[in-house]
């Protein structure tokens, strides 16, 4: 048997920093929301604000990461938002008022920023010349995970036990869980006397692939709107999944089960992605990721009480959110010459990050105006998803990759 790259165990350490710093931070937080709202007795007001503080510093995080990753070497600087996680787990924990609940979103939110794809998909990077798509979406299907379990989990400690010990045994977990990762993970395989993975078959193939794109001005015209929709069809609209699926008059358990099911198709989804845009290339994996979602998302405008349309809405949305996730990080490798690469990795996620901040209140304000229907915020995400795919096939065609597989 060949001897396993080192490669793929700086994968796993990444897929670990990556479940703590947006799995068990982003996705599953959404558990603790009712219990700090009702034990704190805070208004709901107050309540949003410990989400819009997390976001505002995760976006000033992500605005930052040039800066930061020049002073810190990649595997100090995720170290140190893995410690950021940490200690914003156990200042929740510890808070006694809304003041210190806003001071650990703040922490949390900065972790997330700087712990997320921007380092990560700069080290996968370094360490893979093939296989680095399959290996971005292990790293990005680990988020997935935190969906899978952990929400009952985090339930059963808050009413057997407190919502602080709750806080506290995460903050635990997620110390062992960085300290794992940050033992595996590497900057660069030439300071460990080593190639990246597939460096002998693929260097010049490769070499010849990335040296003659570049993107243009003409290009960031159309990119820019392109990211900010692009937050607000995957982010905005995943966050308000629940809201839409309650409103169609599905019941607490269907919901819960539809949400749950998006969760593990999103998780399939991005390893298969990963896997076929290896295969395939990624610009017919747009294709077929990309139709899926939005299939998925158009029948999400349709279901009014069908629950067979519920779950296959579900479905087609969760497992075409690959394209829209991985594939944000394999468009900036495609689209990008190897010496941008790094920045334009920092300029997609900020731009996808900018259109979760843009978007954040638009279903809601949408519903009220509505009578309560998110519909009409879904039937604009589904347009947001067409623009999003016929834009990035484009773009594809314009730098000369959709020749390439």
């Amino acid at each position: 048997m060949k001897k396993l790259h080192y490669g793929w165990l700086v994968c796993i350490g990444c897929a670990l920093l990556l479940f703590c710093t947006s799995g068990l931070s982003i996705n599953a937080f959404t558990v603790y929301q009712p219990y700090i709202l009702q034990q704190n007795q805070f208004t709901n007001a107050q309540s949003s604000a410990i989400i819009t503080v997390r976001s505002l510093f995760s976006f000033l995080a992500m605005l930052l990461t040039g800066k930061y990753y020049q002073k810190f070497s990649l595997r100090t600087g995720m170290a140190i938002s893995g410690g950021l996680i940490i200690a914003a787990f156990a200042g929740f924990g510890l808070s006694m008022n809304h003041l210190s609940y806003c001071l650990s979103a703040a922490a949390m939110g900065l972790g997330y920023g700087f712990g997320t794809m921007i380092p990560i998909a700069i080290v996968l990077e370094h360490w893979f010349v093939s296989k680095r798509n399959f290996a971005i979406g292990i790293c990005s299907g680990a988020t997935g995970v935190s969906t899978l379990g952990i929400p009952s989990c985090l339930t059963w400690l808050i009413e057997t036990y407190s919502l602080r010990t709750a806080f506290l045994v995460e903050a635990v977990v997620v110390a062992v869980l960085v300290t794992g990762a940050i033992l595996l993970i590497r900057d660069d395989p030439s300071r460990m006397g080593m190639q990246a993975y597939g460096t002998e078959q693929m260097r010049a193939s490769e070499e010849m692939r990335i040296n003659d794109r570049v993107l243009s001005g003409k290009h960031w015209i159309l990119i820019v709107p392109m990211l900010l929709l692009l937050g607000a069809m995957t982010s905005v609209a995943y966050s308000h999944l629940s809201v839409l699926v309650s409103a169609e008059g599905f019941s607490a358990h269907l919901t819960a089960l539809a949400i749950t099911t998006s969760g593990v198709m999103l998780t399939l989804g991005k390893f298969v992605f990963g896997w076929v845009s290896d295969q395939l290339g990624t610009y017919k994996s747009n294709w077929i990721f990309g139709t899926i979602l939005i299939l998925g998302m158009i029948l999400s405008c349709m279901m009014h009480g069908s629950v067979l349309l519920l779950f296959l809405s579900m479905c087609g949305y969760g497992a075409g959110l690959a394209t829209t996730t991985i594939g944000l990080t394999a468009w900036a490798g495609d689209l990008s010459a190897s010496d941008q690469y790094d920045n334009n990795v920092r300029r997609f996620q900020l731009g996808y990050a900018a259109g979760t901040l843009v978007f954040s209140s638009l279903p809601g304000l949408l519903a009220d105006h509505f009578g309560g229907s998110y519909i009409p915020a879904y039937v604009f995400f589904t347009f947001c998803a067409v623009f999003v795919l016929l834009s990035v096939q484009w773009l594809y065609h314009s730098t000369g990759r959709a020749k390439h597989p």
